[in-house]
This record gives C-alpha cells, structure tokens and sequence, in this order.
C-alpha cells in the first residue's frame, strides 16, 4: 500500500490513519510540522513510521521516547546533540520473529548459563536494527558492509570514525516500558549480559599458511585490522573507564573498571602465538614503570624445558621451573655476572666451570674440567 502522511492530529487525520493501518497499511510519515510530542496512536510494532518532526529524519518501531525527541543515551547530561538519520526500535516478546528464510517463526526461550557453542548458535534469538549485506564474487573488489567516515578538518577538530555503546540500564520509565518489566528490584535483582561489539569471522577457507593451488598465496583472516594513515598516531588499542583522566582516583575507585585487560578464553591451537611482534627494534617490550602488581608482574606455570623464558632461540639459554625447581640452562657461551657499571665480568659460567674475580682482578676457576 502507499505512504499515509500525517500533518496534524486532528480527530479526522487520527481516524484516517488507524483505517489505513486496519487495511494493512505499514509506513505512517509524520511531517516536519506535525504537532511534536507522544502520539495519540499507538502505532503496531510492525507499522514503520518516518517522523520528521525534530530535524533529521527518524525511523521508529515501536513506542520509543525518540517520539518526543529524548535522546535517551544523553539523558542528565549537557551534551550538544546533532544527527542527520536515526533508526529507532523498541523490541519485546511480542516482536514478530522469522526464520532464515523469512518464514514466520517462534520465538525461542533465551539459554541460560555456558552451553556449547554448536548448541547456542541455534537456540537463541537475534534483533537487527540495521543490517548491511555484501556479496563479494569480486578477487579484485573488497567488499565492505560498513563503512564510517568521519574527517576532522579543521585544527583542535576531534572525530571518530565509529562510537559503539553497549547499555544495560533498570529503567522503569511509564508509558515506554511493557508492565511486565517493573516486577523486580532494580537495586537487587538487576543484571544483563553486555558486549560492546562482536566480530565473527566466519572462515570456511583454508587453515592460515595453508595456500589454494589456483591462488598461490595465503589470505590473511583477522578479528580486527587496525591500520595507521599520515604522522605517528598514539595508540593502536586503548583501555579506558569513563573517569580515566581522573588522577585523584585509585583503582579500587575506577568507574567501570575492566577485570581482565585481554582475555584470550580457549580460542588458540596447539602452535598459536599469543602475542608476536614483527618490528625490527624498538625501544621497549612491554612497560610496567608506571604500574605495580601484588601478585607478581608476570606468573608462568612451567612444565620443565622451553616452558619458560628462552634467551636468542635457545642460543642464549633459557629459564624454567619444574618440579619445584628453578632452571637456568646456559647459553652457548656461557653465563656472565656483570658488575653494576656493565664494564667487567665478576663471574662467568660455562662449559669449563664457574669463573670468579678476585680481589687482585684474575678470574679463578673452581671446579669444572
């Protein structure tokens, strides 16, 4: 059926709309000088309605305080707000559900607790709100789903090419949620699962290092690429709370405050590499001058041999534990205790023995061959 559009609420646009709707009509546009506020319809979840009336344009399912211009996500603060399209939709247990092949489907009851991955990816249900599709049969075309693009173009300008929030929020606002969601305690008897972003890489390729012989080169398959562009950028990957740049606060204090920086949980095979690097040199490896640690700065559960610290692929020796013990298998040539300027060996263990300065500045030797 057509567009129906409003301009006011007057008893005969109201009760020309709902017939529009009980006839099966499903795109209601409000104009820019429709009265703003709250409807006086409740439009179906199904019914998509294009509201002009706040500057941009707004698409909107379901009954959502976007209807009164709220910016829900900035409620309580002073922010200056500025958008061009928004897609807005309130979901429930009564959001029609289809299958893969757009079939009308049951809604499934939400597992509860770990499950095994082939058993969760089909029992449990997704919300779309905006969903971008590539097809790429193209070697020489990448195909992007997404693409942000924000420039700053003018000095002190800031942007960001994407903002993700991930929200879980008790909120009990009359008139926009269902009244089957005020019976609990928001203090006690609130909590939801919460993930920024998720990136799936779904590889149904070659293993990596693996080459197809029509190819004749590996393909790279990565979670997260992140590429810098122009003069030396700050940093690939930064770890905030929303009061980072509050030096008056300890940690026991942060907002927010992450568990574990990274977590890698069961996702590496038997040759994988936790963390490489492919640089030339540098000036540091990893720098902890600004943080102390109550539990040790690095804990290693050894299990003898190459379980630990190896110096130069072995050449240069290696430390581990096992068995209680702690190890030290010499380098090649040896092992050297410098003094503290680094200007003379005061004793040196090889293959021969255990050298030691003394006080006439002569190397003895006790023991060895």
């Amino acid at each position: 059926m057509s567009i129906f559009s409003l301009s006011d609420w007057s008893n005969t646009s109201i009760g020309a709309v709902n017939h529009y709707i009980q006839q099966g009509g499903k795109h209601v546009v409000l104009e820019a000088n429709t009265p703003k506020g709250l409807p006086p319809i409740d439009f179906p979840p199904d019914v998509l309605v294009t509201d002009l009336r706040y500057g941009g344009t707004t698409f909107i399912r379901g009954k959502h305080p976007r209807y009164e211009g709220f910016w829900t996500a900035y409620g309580g603060l002073a922010t200056g707000l500025a958008r061009n399209v928004t897609f807005t939709q309130t979901i429930n247990d009564d959001t029609p559900i289809e299958n893969s092949r757009s079939e009308p489907y049951e809604m499934q009851r939400a597992p509860v607790g770990a499950m095994a991955s082939e058993e969760y990816r089909h029992m449990h249900n997704h919300h779309q709100n905006l969903h971008a599709e590539v097809f790429n049969f193209s070697k020489d075309l990448n195909g992007v789903a997404i693409w942000g693009d924000s420039g700053a173009l003018a000095p002190g300008a800031k942007s960001w090419g994407g903002f993700f929030s991930a929200r879980s929020w008790p909120v009990k606002w009359s008139g926009y949620t269902p009244k089957n969601c005020f019976q609990y305690d928001e203090k006690t008897e609130f909590d939801a699962a919460i993930i920024g972003v998720e990136v799936d890489v779904l590889n149904g390729g070659r293993h990596w290092g693996e080459i197809a012989p029509n190819l004749g080169q590996p393909y790279a398959k990565v979670g997260i690429q992140i590429v810098g562009f122009g003069q030396r950028n700050t940093a690939a990957v930064e770890i905030r709370t929303e009061d980072s740049d509050d030096h008056t606060r300890g940690p026991a204090e942060r907002r927010g405050a992450w568990n574990w920086g990274i977590i890698m949980r069961n996702s590496l095979h038997e040759n994988s590499t936790v963390l490489f690097s492919e640089n030339g040199q540098v000036r540091r490896g990893i720098d902890f001058e600004k943080t102390t640690f109550t539990d040790g700065a690095m804990r290693i559960t050894g299990v003898g041999r190459s379980s630990g610290i190896i110096f130069d692929d072995g050449g240069s020796g290696e430390i581990y534990s096992g068995s209680g013990a702690t190890n030290i298998r010499i380098g090649s040539n040896g092992l050297k205790i410098w003094n503290a300027e680094g200007t003379e060996i005061l004793m040196e263990i090889n293959q021969h023995g255990v050298h030691i300065r003394n006080h006439a500045g002569f190397l003895e030797r006790l023991g060895g061959r």
